[in-house]
């Protein structure tokens, strides 16, 4: 899935959302950002929604590679907490760049359990509505 800051929607362009699912115990989820060498890319911020359905808590940022002269691939875990919400992948704008990407290649629930442990110190209240998406 690939997503770009979107100069239509500049606010809310940027959201991939997933659908909405239930998890029973705390579970891993791993997924694949994926690089090209040179080009504009934004650090992801992984966030799940509340019960109003409003994006509210951030579970993880994970910024691109910092040299990017070789294209990669780069995988990261995540504890997902036991709860019904979605999960909302939110792309960053990049300074001083006409266009940036964030690219996720894959994105799968693993059979591993975990112990989910919250940003403590982040903002983790962003309260907005998951928007339709700008591809």
């Amino acid at each position: 899935m690939v997503f770009e800051n979107c100069s239509a929607k500049p606010r809310d362009g940027n959201i991939l959302a997933s659908p909405e699912f239930t998890l029973v115990s705390d579970q891993e989820l791993t997924f694949t950002m994926g690089f090209l060498p040179f080009d504009n890319y934004s650090s992801v911020n992984v966030y799940k929604t509340s019960v109003l359905g409003r994006i509210a808590t951030l579970l993880g940022s994970y910024p691109p590679p910092w040299n990017n002269s070789d294209a990669v691939n780069i995988t990261h875990s995540i504890c997902l907490p036991a709860g019904t919400y979605q999960l909302a992948f939110i792309a960053s704008d990049v300074e001083n760049a006409t266009k940036s990407t964030a690219v996720l290649r894959e994105v799968s629930l693993s059979n591993f359990s975990c112990t989910y442990t919250s940003l403590a110190g982040k903002a983790t209240v962003f309260s907005l509505p998951l928007p339709s998406v700008c591809l």
